[in-house]
């Protein structure tokens, strides 16, 4: 997600068939965390890859992380600015990453309506991006989220959304 004016930020990865029922298993947000920003880049991993996100991997990736106590325990990743966000996504990428692998990020526009979107998802692609506002499952204010898939006719985009299974799934911290 560059500037037009700079370079893509990238790693190496071979290509490879990826299972594509891997975008449909997503990895979700405990009810005291403020890790959407962690969980989208996790989805978008495994989406792309086809391969799980391990511990090792996520212990790599909150350590990449300025302020971990405020980022995991606070505000999230609400308060980055656009460039703090691109470099945290690059290195988060890049500790969930086997030796290798490659990601390219580039920036649509901030208009981009849910057509845009979609049509910037492929098999080789995914979008990550913030929205905030009612949805079928929250309200939030802010809130990161990984688009895996999408459909044409109407235009529909599916998220792998680290929160929609606990307000789907859970009460009070028991499943319903």
């Amino acid at each position: 997600m560059p500037d037009a004016d700079e370079s893509p930020l990238t790693a190496e990865f071979p290509s490879r068939w990826v299972d594509q029922t891997a975008r449909l298993q997503i990895y979700f947000q405990a009810p005291l965390d403020s890790a959407c920003f962690l969980y989208a880049q996790a989805n978008a991993y495994k989406a792309l890859t086809g391969k799980r996100v391990t511990r090792e991997h996520w212990n790599r990736a909150i350590s990449r992380l300025p302020d971990p106590a405020a980022f995991l325990g606070g505000a999230g990743a609400t308060e980055l600015s656009y460039d703090e966000a691109v470099r945290l996504i690059g290195g988060i990428l890049e500790a969930f990453s086997d030796p290798g692998e490659r990601f390219t990020l580039d920036k649509l526009s901030p208009s981009a309506g849910i057509a845009a979107i979609c049509s910037a998802i492929s098999s080789d692609s995914v979008v990550v991006f913030a929205y905030g506002g009612p949805t079928e499952f929250q309200h939030p204010a802010s809130h990161v989220v990984c688009g895996v898939a999408s459909g044409d006719d109407p235009a529909a985009l599916h998220l792998a959304c680290s929160a929609a299974f606990l307000d789907r799934h859970m009460k009070y911290g028991e499943y319903f």
